[in-house]
């Protein structure tokens, strides 16, 4: 049980910071501007939703896809995590997730348009698919264990999608609370999170690496 929460907690921790729904929070209000408040509500359910299914099917199908291409784990989660790092380097520089360009090509998009463009790349860009397949537990999947990480890995991107409901679905009320200095405050704290986390996601996977060749 101990490693289940762990583990699920480990996914939440590394998706929520790349994920960042407080700083997107004002991007999707943004984006939804012209919209009424029981559409954007059920816009914000419809993100929460497809950035789970994305990222589970992503968790899933991720491993045997990086078979196929010959791609081990251990690789993949040293990518993922210096992915990681330069993301949170740029948060800790206070670059925009999204350009301004960027935003207003969006504002044309229609809401039904809720999986792209706002789930993807939006919501769960290349930064969160990468933190995903670096999280794709190593071992063979018939293997108890191995399905008992998956399942905890799942759940924590469960929360992580969960909190993207919560932050666009009351983004207005939540942000008008915090203010902008408690918006910047939650960003800050998340990107230092998420740096440290890039770091361990890579020395984990050059641990990986490194006992394949004793």
């Amino acid at each position: 049980m101990l490693v289940f929460l762990n583990t699920m907690m480990f996914a939440f921790l590394a998706l929520f910071p790349i994920l960042n729904p407080p700083a997107m929070a004002p991007v999707f209000l943004q984006l939804t501007a012209g919209v009424k408040d029981s559409q954007r509500n059920h816009l914000a359910g419809l993100i929460g939703f497809y950035t789970f299914l994305f990222l589970t099917g992503l968790l899933l199908v991720g491993g045997w896809l990086l078979k196929l291409l010959g791609i081990s784990i251990p690789v993949i989660a040293i990518a993922g995590g210096l992915l990681l790092f330069h993301s949170a380097w740029r948060m800790l520089n206070k670059n925009p997730k999204l350009s301004e360009s960027e935003k207003a090509e969006l504002q044309t998009y229609m809401l039904d348009k809720a999986f792209f463009p706002l789930t993807l790349p939006v919501t769960a860009g290349p930064g969160a698919m990468a933190v995903t397949l670096s999280l794709v537990p190593s071992g063979a999947i018939t293997n108890p264990h191995t399905l008992l990480k998956f399942l905890a890995v799942t759940c924590g991107i469960g929360m992580a999608a969960t909190t993207v409901f919560i932050f666009y679905r009351y983004s207005s009320k939540v942000l008008n609370r915090m203010g902008p200095t408690g918006t910047a405050t939650i960003s800050q704290i998340s990107a230092f999170v998420l740096l440290a986390i890039g770091v361990q996601i890579v020395w984990g996977g050059v641990k990986e690496l490194i006992l394949t060749l004793m």
